[in-house]
């Protein structure tokens, strides 16, 4: 829960007319909130016997609930300065559709929505019924010395039997009692609305702590796993390129160990062919070790790391670097990954003749966009190249978006914070 800062004026005469006016709505708002779930329970399960009848039903509840409380979140942020953190739908991971609808119709987050949503009514009726009387009995003794010589009869307030000034008086003195009561129920009231909304609609400490750790927990899986692949990858590079190379160097130069003696020339070949293996070996060991961590990246950072990674592209990169002061060794490894692996998807796939890459520092924050003239549909799936490139940002607790239409490009940017 995050509370906005109020100003002066806000706090002292807006902030009372907010609260007013927040917990006036409540009194409406819980009478909708009220029939459209009780209206989505009792027909989801009459009707669940009939089951293909009864759980769209209770499944189309579950999203309207779910709306609700997204409005009652907003509703607290516009008028009480409150931002409340969502709480998720559950479900989002399951295979099946019917699985999916199933886990989200008993989860607890549905409930608590739910419960949320049928104890505003009475809440509201209570509440709003309470304030409102209150503020229009205070507003009628503070105007009594405005409307009290057009009142019938002899005095202002007949049952006191009081000279009509001192009851105009009285009446007065009874008007900023009941304003002062009127406010300080009225913060109250929208104090235990607040409450509500915070016990039921927002995630508790354990259940933010739960969910990190579970995406902790998911983020560790697929990095080992990513890791597990990167080590088959170097192992397969070093098998298919140097250790080939390095084997028929060493077939060479002992050939040509035989043959020094009796053919000095077919030595001399034999030799220069082993040369040659020997040099194309480095460059197969300086790909490999450039894939691992490139030595240009320690020694002179992301600048002079990504400028040798474009020039090395197929498709031309425009490349624009603005992250002084340099970030850790981690953000860099990161920034470089997601760049180059953006760029060879963009090489193998998005047929493009024109890539954008631009790095800058936002507050605290490494912002990442490559971007490309390509076909666009980039799609990500479980064990892909984004799908990679997502788990590698999780695991600094970084973010990535995707946005790639049909024939106007893709766009991919990350965020990962600088101090990771």
């Amino acid at each position: 829960m995050i509370r906005a800062e109020m100003s002066p004026l806000r706090r002292w005469v807006g902030q009372p007319l907010l609260e007013l006016a927040y917990v006036s709505l409540s009194l409406f708002v819980g009478v909708v909130t009220f029939t459209l779930a009780v209206t989505g329970l009792a027909l989801g399960v009459g009707l669940l016997p009939l089951f293909l009848l009864g759980l769209p039903v209770l499944l189309g509840t579950v999203y309207v609930v779910h709306g609700l409380a997204w409005f009652e979140r907003t509703r607290a942020a516009v008028f009480l300065g409150v931002e409340l953190a969502p709480r998720p739908m559950a479900g989002g991971t399951g295979q099946h559709w019917l699985r999916r609808a199933w886990s989200r119709i008993a989860s607890a987050e549905f409930w608590k929505e739910t419960s949320y949503a049928l104890l505003l009514f009475p809440l509201g009726v209570l509440s709003g019924a309470v304030v409102l009387s209150f503020w229009a009995a205070a507003l009628a003794g503070l105007l009594l010395p405005v409307y009290a010589s057009r009142l019938p009869g002899q005095s202002a307030i007949t049952w006191l039997h009081w000279s009509t000034n001192l009851e105009i008086a009285a009446g007065f003195a009874a008007g900023v009692l009941l304003l002062v009561l009127a406010r300080l129920l009225t913060s109250a009231f929208a104090a235990a609305h607040l409450a509500l909304a915070v016990a039921l609609l927002s995630p508790s400490e354990n259940d933010a702590l739960r969910r990190e750790v579970t995406r902790l927990t998911t983020t560790r899986a697929r990095m080992v796993d990513a890791a597990d692949a990167e080590r088959r990858r170097i192992e397969r590079d070093l098998h298919d390129g140097a250790q080939q190379h390095l084997v028929a160097l060493a077939m060479n130069l002992g050939r040509a160990r035989l043959k020094l003696d009796s053919d000095p020339e077919g030595a001399r070949l034999l030799v220069e062919q082993a040369h040659l293996e020997a040099k194309e070996s480095i460059v197969s060991l300086r790909n490999v070790v450039r894939g691992v961590h490139p030595a240009v990246l320690t020694d002179r950072g992301l600048d002079a790391a990504l400028s040798a990674l474009a020039a090395r592209s197929p498709v031309p990169v425009r490349l624009d670097v603005d992250v002084a002061p340099r970030p850790s060794a981690t953000v860099e490894a990161v920034a470089y990954f997601v760049v180059s692996e953006a760029l060879t998807n963009i090489a193998r796939h998005a047929h493009a003749t024109h890539a954008a890459v631009r790095l800058e520092r936002a507050d605290d924050r490494l912002v990442i966009t490559v971007s490309d003239d390509g076909t666009g549909g980039a799609t990500e799936y479980p064990g892909g190249g984004l799908a990679g490139l997502r788990d590698r940002v999780a695991a600094v607790d970084g973010t990535l978006d995707l946005r790639s239409l049909p024939t106007r490009g893709t766009t991919v940017t990350v965020e990962v914070p600088c101090a990771s």
